[in-house]
């Protein structure tokens, strides 16, 4: 988990991945008809699935659009996947590139999904109206822009990982290969960059970068390898960087709670962090601890579900009742952790969920729709919904 020569051996295995999945649903194998799902339920989880791309699409991050329907990032396959929850059906639809690597997805000012191609070096609009794509290339680094085995190729190093809305109608996306932070106006079509103060091995970085709205007129990211977050003021273009007061702790996930403090996941600290942007006070809760790690225990024995019981948190949300909700085990692709887990922002007190699945691998959580948690599950293929009532 430590980055070094493992995870760079864990990245290029996902990347391998990716393209035989990507070549398999460029010639057409994954076809766009809709598949009906098949539940399964655990308590208060339900499992939706597995996705017609199978056995491992890259299932990870979920959004809903305007109409209620989900759409699923399935990075392994590089394609976007709709499901009707009403129809129980799914509708896949293959990126205009193979092998390009949809990354974090987000609903843009104009309705549209946004996602950046990590190894595509654009970004992707989805629209959710049919699925029809349009891509924008990002203007730095491009490696090859042409034809390649008669399949269009555009590669490049800017590892775009992320995306965000950000309070100006514009769309902010992570640039880990070029150590910096991505502005995209869809208005005019204008892209800029902004390096991060103090960034270094930014190709790591693009393997975790989670970007998402902050406080006020910022967006704020995480700095794993530094041990930190950072906002970015979208008028002023200032940096203000967080730093964790465990060392080595590595943030990965964020999240600007309804009363305007930012949550941190620390997936080596095993903690959950907020901190309070007026004071820069930061809060550290720990996650593991014996009662924490045989509450884990004890739910996978009652659910039949296993998975890693070490709580390395990943993606952070916040529900419609307040509380946080966080992907458990994430990043590290051999976690294979198997829960969601919940903080109450009040009280601390934590409370843990199993999937059906075991080793499911929740890849990401968010909490749009009112009284549910949905989340991707990346090893069974899956999409999860926790139930809040």
């Amino acid at each position: 988990m430590v980055v070094g020569p493992g995870a760079w051996s864990r990245a290029w295995r996902v990347l391998a991945l990716a393209g035989v999945w990507a070549l398999v649903a460029g010639v057409g194998i994954a076809g766009a008809a809709p598949v009906r799902a098949v539940t399964g339920v655990v308590g208060a989880v339900t499992e939706y699935g597995p996705l017609p791309s199978i056995p491992v699409s890259g299932v990870c991050e979920t959004h809903f659009d305007a109409a209620g329907k989900l759409w699923i990032e399935q990075y392994l396959s590089s394609q976007v996947a709709s499901f009707d929850p009403s129809a129980g059906t799914f509708v896949e639809h293959n990126t205009p590139m193979p092998l390009s690597v949809p990354g974090g997805m987000a609903v843009g000012p104009d309705g549209g999904l946004w996602m950046p191609e990590v190894t595509g070096n654009a970004l992707l609009r989805v629209d959710p109206a049919d699925g029809g794509m349009q891509e924008f290339r990002l203007p730095w680094e491009n490696a090859l822009n042409g034809r390649a085995l008669d399949l269009p190729l555009h590669l490049g190093l800017g590892l775009a990982n992320d995306i965000a809305a950000g309070p100006d109608g514009a769309l902010w996306f992570t640039l880990g290969g070029l150590n910096a932070i991505g502005r995209y106006d869809p208005a005019s079509h204008a892209f800029s960059r902004f390096p991060v103060p103090g960034e270094v091995l930014g190709q790591v970085q693009a393997l975790f970068g989670i970007i998402k709205p902050g406080p006020g007129n910022t967006v704020v990211m995480d700095l794993p390898q530094q041990n930190a977050v950072v906002t970015l003021d979208v008028a002023t273009h200032r940096f203000t960087r967080y730093t964790m007061p465990t060392p080595l702790s590595f943030p990965v996930g964020v999240w600007t709670a309804g009363d305007g403090s930012i949550w941190v996941t620390e997936s080596l600290g095993m903690r959950v962090a907020r901190i309070d942007v007026g004071s820069g006070t930061i809060q550290e809760f720990p996650l593991f601890g014996l009662g924490g790690l045989l509450s884990t225990l004890e739910g996978d024995l009652l659910s039949g579900s296993l998975g890693n019981p070490l709580p390395l948190p990943g993606p952070i949300t916040q529900g419609s009742d307040g509380n946080m909700y966080v992907a458990l085990s994430f990043p590290a692709g051999d976690a294979l952790g198997n829960q969601i887990g919940m903080i109450d922002p009040v009280t601390h007190r934590v409370r843990l969920w199993s999937t059906p699945s075991s080793a499911s691998y929740p890849c990401d959580v968010q909490g749009e729709q009112a009284g549910s948690i949905w989340f991707g599950e990346l090893t069974p293929n899956k999409v999860g919904r926790l139930s809040l009532g």
